[in-house]
């Protein structure tokens, strides 16, 4: 089979395959004779089904998957020798004839377009350019509130007569209500917990702070809580929330809970942060959280500097694509069919993540980036601790982990996310050396307000 790229400019070419049909014919005559063997035909013994019959049956079918494969095979091998870069992967060109029939085989002339990755050198990180780094400060409420959260979550659950506070957890009923605002037989009923927290609608929430135990207020279940429609039908309804889901409920109120927070003391310490804390009191622990709450809103001002990054290198990065061909590749590459309009839609989105892709790629070159195996494992492995610290699993390692490991690290799917995100940190390591950045201290508020 002979192939020949003809350039049609700097960002697109054509391959043309000259297929003879010795390139093709003994594979499917091939894959006739063991279709053949394998077909059982009422009539014929298993087996022994006419050829003529088999392809019939088979044969179109057989040519055209065969040849497909044949052709995308020969397209990659040949895209590999010669190293061309290529963008998305190539296509039939459009208006070509491919009627080819099991009983007349013969040789064609098949072309492949294909979108050219251009050479480019982003210049703009040479500049030395300045960013602001906008940093929350850990301030004294921070550290008030987040003792008071782990205190609160060792603390002790005790039941009260009435509601006082938001964070009071108050045990209730939901049923669910029929036209004429009764309980509906067979209708759903679920126990749930809440706080007045989570009841965003203003007028529910006033009138569920007044309920004693056995008193109710009905309300529009999806359209009281902070929650979406989904999360409130799963977490408080148990049911799945679809177009028919009835919103009309009585919510009657069990019981009030209120948690007396945990005293601070050796015993609490361990539960929160394991056996060897090195922590004896509160200033312990606030020197503590202090610290991991600062490393962690460093790494989230980092975040933030890189999107504005992201998006100002992006800005910067003049190159020229193949327009044509990549909203071609975008219209035949997408699952359902879609108008030319909603691809003009899509195409800024798809050529900015495009361009990123060529700068990370030069960056990888550039400063010679490579993710290993024991990268991946490493990183894997702090997924599974930050996880299980969740669950107050603070010392959770040795054999159990080795396990955990190997099991994510069997899945491809999360080898190569955690590849792909590894490269992410070290490219924006890589850019951190490149550029000026200037720490603004922002109270959290401002931090999110801003994010």
């Amino acid at each position: 089979m002979k192939v020949t790229k003809v350039d049609i400019d700097a960002l697109n070419a054509i391959l043309k395959l000259e297929v003879d049909k010795e390139d093709f014919e003994p594979q499917i005559l091939n894959s006739l004779k063991l279709k053949r063997k394998r077909t059982d035909l009422k009539g014929f013994r298993k087996g022994q089904v006419p050829m003529g019959q088999i392809k019939k049956m088979f044969g179109n079918d057989i040519l055209m998957e065969t040849i497909n494969t044949k052709l995308a095979d020969v397209v990659n091998v040949f895209i590999r020798k010669h190293n061309i870069d290529v963008l998305g992967h190539p296509l039939p060109k459009e208006g070509q004839t491919f009627n080819m029939d099991i009983n007349a085989m013969a040789d064609f002339t098949f072309e492949y377009e294909i979108g050219i990755a251009p050479e480019f050198k982003s210049e703009f990180l040479n500049s030395k350019p300045t960013f602001e780094r906008e940093v929350p400060e850990v301030d004294n409420k921070i550290l008030d509130e987040e003792v008071l959260r782990m205190q609160k979550q060792l603390g002790v659950a005790e039941s009260v007569e009435s509601i006082k506070e938001d964070t009071d957890m108050l045990v209730v009923v939901f049923d669910e209500l029929d036209e004429k605002g009764a309980v509906l037989e067979g209708g759903v009923s679920n126990e749930s917990s809440i706080s007045l927290e989570l009841i965003e609608n203003a007028k529910v929430a006033k009138a569920t702070k007044k309920l004693k135990s056995t008193e109710f207020v009905d309300i529009d279940m999806f359209n009281t809580f902070s929650q979406d429609d989904e999360a409130v039908a799963k977490h408080l309804l148990a049911i799945e929330k679809t177009e028919e889901s009835n919103s009309s409920y009585r919510m009657t109120l069990k019981e009030i809970k209120r948690i007396t927070p945990a005293e601070i003391n050796e015993e609490f310490l361990k539960k929160v942060y394991g056996q060897e804390t090195g922590l004896t009191d509160e200033k312990g622990l606030r020197d503590k959280i202090k610290g991991d709450l600062t490393e962690y809103f460093s790494k989230q001002a980092d975040n933030k500097m890189f999107n504005e990054i992201h998006k100002k290198i992006i800005a910067e990065t003049k190159v020229d694509l193949p327009e044509a061909f990549l909203k071609r590749w975008i219209r035949t590459t997408n699952e359902n069919p879609i108008s030319e309009e909603q691809v003009a839609n899509e195409y800024p989105a798809f050529r900015n993540n495009l361009i990123w892709s060529l700068v990370v790629k030069n960056i990888k070159a550039e400063a010679k980036m490579e993710v290993t195996a024991d990268e991946i494992k490493a990183k894997t492995a702090e997924g599974i601790k930050a996880q299980m610290m969740q669950y107050g699993m603070n010392d959770f390692a040795g054999p159990e982990m080795e396990t955990f490991v190997a099991s994510m690290m069997a899945r491809q799917d999360h080898v190569s996310q955690t590849k792909d995100a590894i490269l992410e940190e070290k490219v924006f390591a890589y850019i951190k050396t490149k550029i000026i950045a200037k720490d603004k201290s922002v109270s959290l508020e401002e931090f999110n307000i801003q994010a």
